[in-house]
């Protein structure tokens, strides 16, 4: 497997960046959707009156801004400012999972020391996104990890992963498991891999997963990673 130049977390840093950028020019938008009415109408008053005053004989014309169009502009800023506060906060969500992914990358630094590849950001396409993390033992053996950053802990409910948080438990919005399953496969088929073993690893949360393993995806947090990847080889 050729060595990536892509730093862990990269990909989902500059979408974050991205969503930031996004997020200032809807905010700066509902600025400019409030104040160029104004704006011009206020230069077209002027105008008139700059005329009224080089003619004397005749009448000063003025235009004044629509109620109707006040309410009009005031509705479009404020929807401006939710989708920029929505772009924001997604882009925040980005960032925890860069970290995350950082954070799983200085774990793993001690096994590339044992001969061990490791790729960060491995595009997938077929809207699978990327692959946070491929790697692949000395002993030849790949493996696919998909990392987050959720807090609380994750356990089993069903065939299912939750998330507990206090005393309520909370399901996650996406199927993880069959998620990385599927990054699994691409990796396998881009790679001409013979099996690629597919892990979930949680950067922040406790896992209660019975035997690490939930419908042949294994499930660790942060400090169990090392250790499944060198049992398993």
């Amino acid at each position: 497997m050729p060595k990536q130049l892509r730093r862990a977390g990269q990909n989902i840093r500059e979408l974050a960046l991205k969503r930031r950028i996004k997020g200032v020019c809807s905010f700066v938008g509902s600025g400019l959707v409030i104040f160029m009415p104004i704006l011009l109408f206020k230069v077209f008053n002027d105008f008139m009156k700059q005329i009224a005053s080089n003619n004397s004989s005749q009448s000063q014309a003025s235009l004044n801004m629509p109620p109707m169009l006040y309410l009009v502009t005031i509705i479009a800023a404020l929807g401006l400012v939710v989708n920029g506060i929505s772009l924001w906060k997604r882009a925040d969500r980005a960032d925890q999972g860069a970290k995350g992914e950082e954070d799983i990358s200085k774990e793993l630094a001690q096994l590339e020391n044992d001969g061990w590849e490791i790729e960060y950001g491995m595009r997938l396409g077929n809207r699978l996104g990327d692959a946070d993390i491929v790697c692949i033992s000395p002993q030849g053996k790949a493996y696919v990890i998909d990392v987050k950053s959720h807090k609380g802990e994750v356990i089993v409910e069903g065939e299912k992963l939750n998330r507990r948080m206090g005393k309520a438990n909370y399901p996650f919005e996406k199927d993880f498991i069959k998620q990385v399953m599927k990054q699994a496969l691409e990796v396998k088929k881009q790679k001409s891999l013979k099996f690629v073993t597919p892990i979930l690893a949680f950067s922040e949360a406790k896992v209660f997963v019975p035997s690490n393993k939930l419908r042949n995806v294994y499930v660790v947090e942060k400090s169990s990673l090392i250790s499944l990847l060198k049992t398993l080889g």
